[in-house]
């Protein structure tokens, strides 16, 4: 994706109602529109929790005039999890027990609107920590599918690390695999979209060591990538480049981003 087009989305994007529109206008899946907007959330989440957080009293103060935890935290801008977390603190509630244990908070009140604060998060709620991981798995599954179609042995993270290696990337080949005119040694599968500041984080925390380790590789940014990363000679690819016939892919494109 050029770099314009992404900061149009960028800018276009404030909530999840945003996504279908978005995605409709710019022609995109939904999911790369979602994975967009998840990464503007968390940015924007990092630049303003804390000075969200030092007004924790303020908020419990207007909790209990009657404004639901909701709207705090729309009011705030922040996810509603991450309100429901400050509250139960202010509150003298362990932030560990509340998911697990909603049905045994002090008040039906709070009962209700922690329930109701963690459904409405797309974003920092269990069941959104829960989908990502669904996705993670799926964008392996793919890649695993295709390796084997391409007739290519390899060792998954797992098989590596019961070897006792410890930055393993998802897939390591037993022989070079030549793409591109560019001849690989491994994979890494990345259910999101890359940008820069990503591109930058999984950069340092892993791909590095993967070069030194392991040689030239290829990482896929399933959800797409802006088109100005570059990374020192290793291939970048998303859904694009494994076709339009795999139905699999069409379900982690479009895979469940609210409910």
């Amino acid at each position: 994706m050029d770099i314009d087009a992404y900061e149009q989305i960028y800018g276009a994007l404030d909530g999840v109602d945003d996504v279908a529109r978005v995605a409709e206008h710019f022609s995109q899946p939904i999911g790369v529109i979602y994975s967009i907007l998840n990464q503007k959330t968390v940015t924007d989440v990092k630049r303003n929790f804390s000075k969200v957080q030092s007004k924790s009293k303020t908020h419990l103060r207007m909790w209990k005039k009657g404004k639901t935890i909701v709207q705090i935290a729309s009011k705030n801008r922040i996810p509603a999890t991450l309100m429901v977390s400050m509250l139960l603190k202010e509150m003298g509630i362990p932030k560990k027990s509340f998911v697990k244990n909603i049905d045994e908070l002090p008040d039906m009140r709070l009962k209700n609107e922690v329930k109701e604060a963690i459904d409405s998060d797309f974003f920092f709620s269990p069941r959104a920590h829960e989908l990502h991981t669904i996705k993670g798995k799926l964008g392996e599954d793919i890649l695993e599918a295709w390796l084997v179609e391409q007739g290519i042995s390899f060792s998954t993270e797992e098989d590596l690390r019961e070897m006792g290696m410890l930055k393993t990337p998802d897939f390591l080949l037993d022989e070079d695999m030549e793409i591109n005119g560019m001849k690989i040694s491994w994979i890494e599968s990345k259910a999101l979209f890359g940008d820069e500041r990503e591109h930058q984080y999984y950069l340092k925390k892993q791909f590095i060591d993967y070069e030194e380790n392991y040689g030239t590789g290829m990482v896929v940014y399933w959800y797409g990538f802006i088109d100005t990363i570059t990374m020192n000679g290793h291939l970048i690819k998303d859904y694009q480049f494994f076709g339009k016939d795999w139905g699999i892919i069409d379900e982690l494109l479009n895979y469940e981003t609210q409910w």
